[in-house]
C-alpha cells in the first residue's frame, strides 16, 4: 500500500501561447510547451531533496503544491513543504524565493517562540546570522506579533545593517534552531487573549537570498 496520497494536480498557466506547468507525478519538473501544438519548449528540475535513510522514500517524496503568475516573465511555483521558486521564463532558470521555518512556542510569560530552520536540500545553505536572530537576540524587526487582532509594534534594536564577517552554513539535513524572548521587544499585553507570531525577513548579504518566512502563524492562547 502507497504511504502517501496521490499529489495534486496544479493547474498550469498560459501566457502569450506558452503553457507551463509541473509535470503531474514528476518531482519539481517544470515544462513550456507550445499551446497550438503541444510541442515540449524546455524543461527545467527545480529542486533536489536529500532523502533520509530512516524514512521510506515515498513519504519523502515532494511534489509542486501550487503555481502564480508574477509577471509575464515570472512565474512562483510552491512546493508541498511550502518551498517558493521564481521561475525566469525568459532565462529559463529558477531561484528559491521563498524558505520556510517553523514556530513552536516555548512559554507565554515571558513570550518566548523557537525558530527552526531545516535544510533538506543536497546543498550547504548560508544563512545571515542577524536574520534567524542567531544567539537568541533580535537586532532587527524579524517577526509579525498581534494580540487579540492588534499588531503590537517592534520595539527593538534596529542595527545598521553591513556584510557579516560570516554565515552559518547548514549543511544538508541539519537544523538550526534558537529560542527567542520576544517580551523584550515586542511589548504584548498580558490580559491578550490570542497573541499571533510569524516570522519573515531577507537572508541578507547571502549568496542564497531568499526570505525566510512562516507559511502559518503560531497561534497561542
Amino acid at each position: 500500500m502507497a504511504s502517501r496520497i496521490a499529489p495534486a494536480r496544479v493547474k498550469p498557466i498560459d501566457i502569450d501561447g506558452i503553457r507551463y506547468e509541473a509535470v503531474w507525478g514528476a518531482m519539481g519538473l517544470f515544462r513550456a510547451s507550445d499551446i497550438k501544438t503541444g510541442t515540449v519548449l524546455w524543461e527545467l528540475t527545480l529542486y533536489h531533496y536529500k532523502y533520509r535513510d530512516i524514512l521510506e522514500t515515498d513519504v519523502q517524496d515532494v511534489f509542486v503544491a501550487a503555481m502564480a503568475k508574477e509577471s509575464d516573465a515570472s512565474i512562483l511555483v510552491t512546493d508541498e513543504r511550502a518551498m517558493v521558486y521564481r521561475v525566469d521564463l525568459k532565462g529559463r532558470t529558477s531561484r528559491i524565493a521563498k524558505w520556510p521555518v517553523g514556530l513552536k512556542p516555548v512559554s507565554r510569560e515571558p513570550l518566548t517562540v523557537e525558530l527552526v530552520i531545516e535544510n533538506n536540500m543536497d546543498r550547504v545553505v548560508q544563512l545571515d546570522k542577524p536574520s534567524i536572530g542567531f544567539g537568541g537576540r533580535l537586532t532587527n524587526n524579524l517577526f509579525h506579533v498581534t494580540a487579540d487582532g492588534v499588531e503590537i509594534p517592534y520595539q527593538g534594536m534596529m542595527k545598521k545593517r553591513v556584510p557579516p564577517d560570516d554565515f552559518l552554513e547548514l549543511k544538508p539535513l541539519q537544523e538550526f534552531r534558537v529560542k527567542i524572548d520576544l517580551s523584550a521587544d515586542y511589548d504584548v499585553p498580558r490580559t491578550a487573549k490570542k497573541i499571533e507570531v510569524s516570522f519573515e525577513h531577507a537572508n541578507h548579504f547571502s549568496v542564497d537570498d531568499f526570505r525566510l518566512y512562516s507559511p502559518m502563524p503560531l497561534i497561542i492562547k
